[in-house]
């Protein structure tokens, strides 16, 4: 059976963009994963993809893949070939580059000031459980659920490991992690969560296919962390009644906002 290889300029810092490119390709081509092979590593042979930031990969470089493959197709059926051996006859190339050019106006409107920053969102809702001692002010997270709609889901260990890592960043940001200059030192000056700070963690999934996005998925990267901080704190209100404006959390400002009745 034929393998194919992707030649992508897409970094992989533990969003699962590996994964993401393989099924993408083995789905569209109609082979098992064990036949696409991945070259992502180097950039002497691949074409400039910008950062894997910003949520992006999924969409921009699923988009781009799939527009590549769609190339390569259209090239064998006008080559009447199935195979490379086949295309290499026919005097064909076997690499086609995919270009995606997303629709609607880019940059800002001169005179409103008002621009669109996405085309395709990911939507999160977030419930936070915590229990407060009001004697000390420390916050202890029991659980946090996460709903959230990114579109078809192409893999789904790597969302649910995106949103667990998303929450467990966002309660840190929420109750610990600060960085003070000439103070924070390291990660453990900086609070930086471990498995002892670890909470029960449910997750709820839709999925409602993008309409630009690749096979209708879109990109769920930040997400769940945007939302774990707020939740946090609208549930410490909830639990005693102090509001905290300025995170992280601790403590002595939970304590100072229950003394002074601060609502």
């Amino acid at each position: 059976m034929t393998a194919f290889t992707v030649y992508a300029a897409v970094a992989d810092p533990g969003e699962g963009n590996d994964s993401m490119l393989a099924q993408i390709a083995a789905h569209q081509l109609g082979l098992p994963l064990a036949k696409v092979r991945l070259y992502t590593r180097d950039t002497d042979k691949t074409v400039g993809m910008g950062p894997a930031a910003g949520s992006r990969m999924t969409f921009a470089a699923g988009h781009a893949l799939l527009k590549s493959i769609e190339n390569m197709r259209n090239a064998m059926k006008e080559a009447g070939a199935k195979n490379y051996a086949e295309m290499k006859a026919a005097g064909k190339p076997t690499r086609y580059d995919g270009f995606v050019k997303n629709p609607g106006t880019a940059g800002i409107d001169k005179i409103t000031g008002l621009g669109t920053p996405f085309l395709s969102d990911c939507h999160n809702i977030q419930i936070a459980e915590v229990e407060v001692d009001t004697e000390t002010g420390a916050v202890h997270v029991l659980k946090m659920t996460a709903g959230i709609d990114a579109g078809t889901v192409i893999n789904q260990q790597a969302i649910e490991g995106q949103l667990e890592g998303g929450m467990d960043q966002g309660v840190g940001f929420a109750l610990r992690e600060e960085y003070i200059v000439g103070k924070t030192r390291d990660y453990i000056t900086f609070k930086f969560p471990t498995i002892r700070d670890s909470f029960e963690i449910e997750i709820i999934t839709r999925e409602t296919p993008r309409l630009y996005g690749p096979l209708g998925a879109t990109g769920v990267g930040e997400m769940t962390m945007t939302s774990t901080a707020p939740a946090v704190t609208n549930a410490i209100y909830n639990a005693c009644g102090a509001r905290i404006y300025n995170l992280p959390a601790t403590p002595d400002k939970v304590k100072a906002a229950l003394s002074t009745g601060k609502k």
